[in-house]
């Protein structure tokens, strides 16, 4: 009995120690989920270094997406040969108009300093005043209002604006024509990152449908309100990288048009950097024919007034309903939206973020629409039910 009597306060102690079940459980589920957040940082850490290249993989993997469905119907039990195929399509497809466009650039850019030396010692060279007197007559009274502002600002009227394009062109065309001759560290990197891309987009070619519906599975929320997002999230990407693309290819050809129409030097150079510079927002391809029109203008005002409207009504105008009508089409949102989303994207993650912004916002508003047909209060519960077995039966 004093052997059992010293036992029992133990065993009352031991008792006290041990938590109920449901105390367990709880503790367990606090462990389980902490840890599994510690692996997936862990996990987002190791794999921020590829970031970019998993978005950019991911993101031309959707755009070419229905070409792979279309080649997967051709060889339906080679699920491999379609996606090699496919990867090694879009790799022809960007690689060979990317080596293209670049041998013209480098091979052009050596005449590019000569050439805006000339225009601007052509504009030093000449009066003014004949110039300005080709304007109309309010546009003469803003120079003369601008002329005089500029004289009361010391840091503007110091300025020499032929040193300064001179400087900024000498900088750019030794940056182009230094572009072949990058360091070989530049080079392994960028082919590094190019075959992590073309690897990347064979296995979300091969195993994106199925990791899709294993991630549809996984996700704590109904199937049809994760396949609502998704489809969100893949219209937008799509829209974004297709309608800035064709955009920009369009208004490059049609600005090369203009040069040529005007007997611009380097037409063909100009014309490449024109579509590259429309795929920045805002300003645009105004960067590139702007400043060309205004050198023309004073070599011959008749040719530098056709090249500033014809790139104000042609080329930079068709920037403001072909990019919205693909975009809306497509992504069925505002085009100003995705603008500024664009913008603020780019602003934060770089070039990258052209897609993440929008992408974000196509999460967002697709998470809004689902808690408004959903979850909004006052909502009936019988039909947010009946609607998603109707949704899940379809």
């Amino acid at each position: 009995m004093s052997a059992q009597d010293d036992s029992s306060p133990k065993s009352a102690d031991l008792h006290i120690l041990i938590p109920a079940a449901q105390e367990q459980r709880r503790i367990f589920r606090w462990f389980f989920f902490g840890f599994f957040a510690f692996l997936l940082y862990q996990l987002l850490l190791i794999l921020s270094l590829f970031a970019d290249v998993i978005i950019w993989a991911c993101s031309m993997s959707a755009v070419f997406w229905p070409v792979f469905r279309k080649v997967q119907k051709r060889f339906p039990d080679r699920q491999n040969l379609a996606a090699g195929l496919c990867t090694v399509g879009v790799l022809l497809l960007v690689l060979v108009p990317v080596i293209f466009i670049f041998s013209i650039v480098i091979a052009q850019s050596t005449q590019l300093y000569p050439t805006v030396q000339s225009w601007l010692e052509v504009i030093s060279a000449e009066d003014s005043a004949g110039f300005v007197s080709v304007l109309p007559q309010f546009m003469q009274d803003w120079l003369l209002k601008i002329e005089d502002w500029i004289a009361t600002v010391p840091a503007l009227s110091n300025f020499d604006f032929g040193d300064f394009m001179l400087g900024n062109v000498d900088t750019i065309s030794a940056s182009l024509a230094g572009f072949g001759t990058a360091t070989a560290r530049n080079l392994i990197f960028g082919f590094v990152n190019l075959l992590l891309i073309l690897a990347l987009m064979y296995f979300v070619f091969r195993d994106g449908e199925k990791f899709m519906n294993w991630f549809f599975d996984i996700v704590p929320m109904e199937t049809d309100h994760v396949q609502t997002v998704a489809l969100r999230v893949y219209q937008t990407v799509t829209a974004v990288i297709g309608s800035a693309l064709v955009t920009a290819s369009v208004q490059g050809v049609i600005a090369l048009v203009g040069y040529l129409i005007a007997g611009v030097p380097l037409a063909l150079l100009f014309g490449v950097l024109t579509g590259f510079a429309a795929l920045i927002p805002v300003v645009g391809a105004g960067l590139v024919w702007l400043p060309i029109g205004l050198f023309i203008f004073f070599q011959d005002p008749g040719w530098g007034i056709f090249i500033m409207v014809w790139g104000f009504l042609l080329v930079s105008m068709i920037d403001n309903f072909l990019k919205p009508l693909l975009i809306g089409s497509q992504a069925r949102m505002p085009f100003l939206l995705i603008f500024c989303a664009m913008i603020g994207g780019a602003n934060i993650y770089g070039v990258t973020g052209f897609i993440i912004g929008p992408i974000l916002i196509a999460l967002l508003l697709a998470f809004i629409t689902i808690y408004r047909d959903y979850y909004l209060p006052g909502k009936d519960e019988d039909n947010r039910q009946e609607v998603s077995v109707n949704a899940g039966d379809n």
